[in-house]
């Protein structure tokens, strides 16, 4: 089996988003009601802290990543990077394997482009280690290669691993 086939099938760019959506509703719901709960002491407050932290922190993480993966499909589509027929694979809860990366696109039995994306604003302490080895896994995938950031401090640093490493990664900066 590929890997392209352990990934999960993108479907269309709509189902995707309703899913996104989905899952935003579902998590601020969660939000919305665990920050509704009463407190008189600190004990009580912190408690709730506990808790919004607990049930909410995956999912204020993956979503965000999972918004910024259709971003990066359709920048791919929209830079006419890739075709229309472009079978999207992805990996929305940063489930990837080594040689998965988050998106994939695949025309036949060809992988046409790989792309890895990040969410996080700064590359600093583990967030930096972190990059090097993404960057590092996405080196190693077939096609052309992105690396989605949000950040200018993202993209710069992104872009300085890889000229001294020597990698074909091409890193654009995505606002949401």
């Amino acid at each position: 089996m590929n890997s392209a086939q352990r990934m999960d099938h993108l479907g269309t760019f709509v189902s995707a988003s309703d899913k996104v959506l989905a899952d935003i509703k579902r998590c601020i719901a969660r939000v919305q009601a665990l920050s509704a709960q009463p407190f008189e002491t600190a004990q009580a407050g912190v408690g709730i802290l506990q808790a919004l932290r607990s049930e909410t922190y995956e999912d204020l993480n993956q979503i965000q990543h999972e918004h910024l993966i259709l971003l990066a499909a359709h920048w791919l589509l929209a830079e006419d990077v890739c075709s229309p027929s472009t079978e999207w694979h992805w990996n929305p809860r940063q489930t990837g394997d080594e040689q998965e990366p988050d998106l994939r696109g695949v025309q036949g039995a060809n992988t046409v482009v790989s792309a890895e994306v990040t969410t996080s604003e700064r590359p600093v302490g583990v967030i930096d280690s972190r990059m090097r080895k993404t960057l590092a896994k996405l080196a190693r995938t077939d096609g052309v290669k992105f690396y989605f950031v949000r950040t200018e401090a993202m993209r710069k640093r992104a872009n300085t691993k890889i000229a001294r490493a020597g990698w074909p990664i091409t890193v654009v900066m995505l606002t949401t």
